[in-house]
C-alpha cells in the first residue's frame, strides 16, 4: 500500500518549474553531500585524536614535573629537618653558648648555601618559630608581612605541608612559588620549623607562558578539591570548588575542555583550552571543505542556469504572455524568443490577441452605444418642448389672474424640468444643488409637509462638473422610501483622498427591508403602492457605469425603523488625463 502511495506520488503532474527546481539542485549537492559526509566523520575522528593526543601528552609532562618539584622538596626539606648536618648543627645552635652559637652559625648557612647551590631549583629557605614568629638562617631577605599560616595549602603529607603556587616569601623577587614546611626533629623544642620554596623559574619551565602558541591553560586543584592555582580566573576563580569531571575525563565547561591528570597523593594538575583552539585543526578543515563547496555549487549554479534560461525562461514569457490576454491586458505585445519553437509559438498568440482585442472593442462599443440610447429613450419619455411651453402659458395665466405663489411654483417647476431635460451631460455640483433645493420645495407644497435639506460641501469640490441628473434621484428616493411625513435629509459631498468624490444621501425615516431595497434596485412597485422612483436610482447607477465605468461606485445600505443612505463615489476628472479625454470623447 505504501509502495503504491509513492508510485502515485512520483507519477503525479508536476510542472516544469517544480522538477527543474527539485533535479538541478540533487544534481549538484547529492555528490556533495555524500562525499562531504564520509570526509566529515573520518577527519573528524582523526584530528580530534591528534588533538586530543597532544593536549594529554603535555598534561603528563606537567604533571610529572609537578610531581618531581615536590618531591625534592620534601627530600631537602628532610636534609635540614632530620638526619642532615643542618639539623644536628640547629639542635646543638638552639642550646650553645655565644662563641659556640656564632660558629654554629656560619656552618649551618654555609651548609644551606651548599643545599641551594647544588639544588638550582629551590629558591628561599629558612627556619622559623611557630611560637615567636622569628626566622633565621635565610637565604635571601624574608618579606614578614606574609604569614606563613595563611598560605595555600596544596597537600599535607605526613608532617610535611606543600603549599602553592603562591607569591614568594622572597622580598626581592615576588612571584609565584611552591612552597613547603616542615618541622624540625629536636629532643627540646618542637616549635621550629623549615620553610623551603621553589625558584620562579621553576613554575615557567613546568607550567609555561600564558602566552604559549598552544593556546594551553592550567588549575591546580589541592586534595580538598578547591582550586589552589588558575590561569583562567574569570571561568575558574581560585578558591572555588572545582567541578567533578566525568567520567571520561573530558568535557566542554565555561567554554572550555578539561583535562586532568590525578597525582597519587589526591591533588590534581588539570590542562584548559578553548573550544574554539580544541576545534581548531576541524573547523579549518570544515572551512576549506565549505570553499570548494560552494566553488563547486557555484559552477553548478551557473550550468543550471544556463539550462534554465535556455527552457524555462520562454516558457515562463509564454505563460506570462497568455495571462496578459487573459487579463484582458490586450494591449502588451506579445514578447519575443530566441528560441526558434517558442518563437512560432508567441507569433500564433501574436494574432489571436490582435483579433480577441478587435472583438472586445467591437462588442465594448455596441453596449455603449445600446446604453446610451437606453438613457436617452429614458429621458425622453415626454416631450419636453410640449410640456415647458405649456407649463409657461399656465405660469403667465396664473400671474394675470394674480395668483402669484401658483406663479412661483410653476416657475421653479419649469426651472426644473428644464435643468434635467438639459442636453448637456454634465453640470457642475453647485446647479446639481439648485436643482435639488426646487425639487425639495415643490414636494413640501405638494404633499403638505416640511422637510429639511441639510446640505454639507466641501468648498474645493463646488464646481467640479458631474453627470447630470444624478443627485435629484437620490434625494427623491430618500422622500419616497425613508419618510412619511416631516423629516431630515443630510446630503454631504466632500473631497476623498485627493482622487475621489464622495456624495452621501441620508434621512432618518422607518428605512427598508433587504426585499424592498432588491425591488427599488429592479424598477419594481413595492407594497406601499409608490411607483417609479426606482427608474430614477436605475438611471444613476446606468449614468455612471457609462461615464466612468468601474471608476466610480454605487452603494445604498439601510436599517428598518432608523435610516436609509446612498453612497456615490466618483473620480476627479482632470484636463488632459486620458480618463477625462475617454470620458469626454463618451468612450
Amino acid at each position: 500500500m505504501i509502495r503504491l502511495n509513492i508510485f502515485k506520488l512520483i507519477k503525479r503532474p508536476y510542472s516544469l518549474r517544480n522538477r527543474l527546481l527539485v533535479i538541478l539542485p540533487l544534481t549538484a549537492l547529492t555528490p556533495l553531500i555524500l562525499i562531504g559526509s564520509i570526509s566529515y566523520y573520518s577527519m573528524h575522528s582523526i584530528l580530534e585524536n591528534k588533538t586530543k593526543a597532544g593536549i594529554l601528552s603535555h598534561l603528563h609532562e606537567v604533571r610529572i614535573s609537578l610531581d618531581n618539584t615536590l618531591r625534592q622538596l620534601n627530600h631537602v626539606s628532610q636534609q635540614l629537618a632530620y638526619d642532615g648536618v643542618v639539623g644536628k648543627n640547629l639542635e646543638n645552635y638552639l642550646i650553645s653558648k655565644t662563641y659556640e652559637k656564632k660558629k654554629l652559625e656560619e656552618e649551618i648557612e654555609k651548609e644551606i648555601s651548599m643545599i641551594s647551590f647544588t639544588n638550582p631549583d629551590l629558591g628561599l629557605i629558612f627556619y622559623y618559630s611557630n611560637q615567636s614568629g622569628k626566622h633565621f638562617f635565610e637565604n635571601f631577605p624574608v618579606n614578614d608581612t606574609v604569614n606563613i599560616d595563611r598560605l595555600p595549602q596544596l597537600m599535607k603529607a605526613n608532617l610535611i605541608t606543600y603549599f602553592g603556587p603562591h607569591l614568594s616569601l622572597n622580598s626581592l623577587d615576588g612571584r609565584l612559588v611552591f612552597s613547603a614546611i616542615r618541622p624540625v626533629k629536636l629532643d627540646e623544642r618542637d616549635d621550629i620549623y623549615v620553610y623551603m620554596e621553589t625558584s620562579y623559574k621553576r613554575i615557567d619551565s613546568i607550567l609555561g607562558s600564558r602566552d604559549d602558541e598552544s593556546g594551553y591553560l592550567h588549575l591546580i586543584v589541592d586534595d580538598q578539591g578547591r582550586i589552589a592555582y588558575s590561569e583562567e580566573k574569570d571561568a575558574f576563580p581560585v578558591g572555588d570548588a572545582y567541578p567533578v569531571m566525568d567520567s571520561s575525563g573530558e568535557r566542554a565547561y565555561n567554554g572550555y575542555y578539561a583535562f586532568e591528570e590525578n597525582n597519587n597523593q589526591s591533588w590534581k594538575v588539570v590542562t584548559l583550552i578553548r573550544e574554539s583552539a580544541y576545534k581548531f585543526e576541524i573547523n579549518r578543515w570544515i572551512g576549506q571543505f565549505s570553499f570548494f563547496a560552494v566553488i563547486s555549487i557555484a559552477v553548478s549554479c551557473l550550468f543550471a542556469g544556463l539550462l534554465w534560461r535556455t527552457l524555462y525562461h520562454p516558457l515562463r514569457n509564454l505563460i506570462l504572455d497568455i495571462r496578459a490576454v487573459k487579463n484582458r491586458k490586450l494591449i502588451v505585445p506579445v514578447r519575443q524568443s530566441d528560441n526558434l519553437e517558442f518563437n512560432l509559438i508567441h507569433g500564433e498568440l501574436e494574432h489571436m490577441r490582435l483579433r480577441i482585442a478587435n472583438l472586445i472593442d467591437e462588442i465594448a462599443y455596441n453596449e455603449k452605444q445600446k446604453a446610451e440610447l437606453e438613457v436617452e429613450k429614458l429621458m425622453n419619455q415626454i416631450n419636453p418642448h410640449f410640456l415647458l411651453n405649456t407649463l409657461d402659458t399656465i405660469r403667465w395665466m396664473a400671474r394675470s389672474e394674480g395668483q402669484f405663489e401658483i406663479d412661483r411654483l410653476i416657475s421653479m417647476l419649469n426651472k426644473l424640468l428644464h435643468y434635467n431635460l438639459g442636453k448637456d451631460g454634465e453640470a457642475s455640483i453647485n446647479d446639481e444643488l439648485e436643482a435639488v433645493a426646487n425639487y425639495v420645495r415643490l414636494q413640501e407644497v405638494r404633499y403638505h409637509v416640511n422637510f429639511q435639506v441639510h446640505v454639507q460641501v466641501d468648498s474645493r469640490v463646488m464646481d467640479q462638473n458631474i453627470p447630470r441628473f444624478i443627485l435629484q434621484p437620490l434625494v427623491e428616493n430618500a422622500l419616497y422610501h425613508g419618510l412619511d411625513g416631516d423629516g431630515v435629509i443630510e446630503v454631504e459631498i466632500k473631497q476623498h483622498e485627493n482622487a475621489y468624490l464622495l456624495i452621501t444621501v441620508k434621512d432618518n425615516g422607518h428605512g427598508m427591508s433587504e426585499e424592498q431595497m432588491g425591488q427599488l434596485m429592479q424598477s419594481k412597485q413595492d407594497k406601499s403602492g409608490k411607483l417609479g422612483m426606482g427608474i430614477g436610482l436605475q438611471y444613476v447607477i446606468r449614468m455612471l457605469k457609462t461615464k466612468y465605468g468601474d471608476q466610480a461606485s454605487f452603494h445604498i445600505s439601510s436599517e428598518v425603523g432608523r435610516h436609509t443612505t446612498v453612497t456615490l463615489k466618483l473620480p476627479i476628472l482632470i484636463k488632459g488625463d486620458a480618463f477625462y479625454e475617454k470620458s469626454v470623447s463618451g468612450g
